[in-house]
């Protein structure tokens, strides 16, 4: 298995690269076709949606439609995929960050029940306390 890195996932979402963007589509389409398979870190998966989000000023229901579809493709694991539903959820209906929202998804599938925390976003969160102290 290979790790796939950020600036392909990039690529291949935005087509925005003249050069990069149709090697980026050919790798994807390799994997798609079991040439090899490769491992989405949950990191990259920030790394791609902050990109996405601060760089891009992509909305995130654009983001949530368009990487999930990746996710899904024949031989691509995707580290913690599990949580990623539900954080996609918290992301998009409790409008917090995706790292805030995993971090709710987290805590509820191991039922944890509370987080310190100065973010007043957890407190948007009744399944869990946020704690300063």
């Amino acid at each position: 298995m290979i790790l796939l890195d950020t600036n392909i996932i990039l690529r291949f979402i935005l087509d925005d690269d003249p050069q990069l963007s149709p090697k980026a589509r050919k790798l994807i389409e390799n994997i798609q076709q079991g040439e090899t398979k490769v491992h989405i870190s949950l990191l990259a998966v920030s790394a791609v949606i902050f990109t996405l989000e601060r760089s891009y000023k992509l909305p995130k229901l654009d983001i949530v439609q368009k990487l999930p579809l990746l996710f899904q493709l024949q031989n691509i694991v995707v580290e913690q995929e599990n949580l990623l539903k539900q954080t996609f959820i918290y992301y998009i209906n409790k409008n917090v960050s995706f790292i805030d929202s995993y971090h709710a998804a987290f805590m509820e599938k191991k039922r944890i029940k509370g987080i310190y925390s100065f973010d007043r976003d957890f407190d948007k969160f009744p399944k869990s306390k946020r704690l300063e102290n």
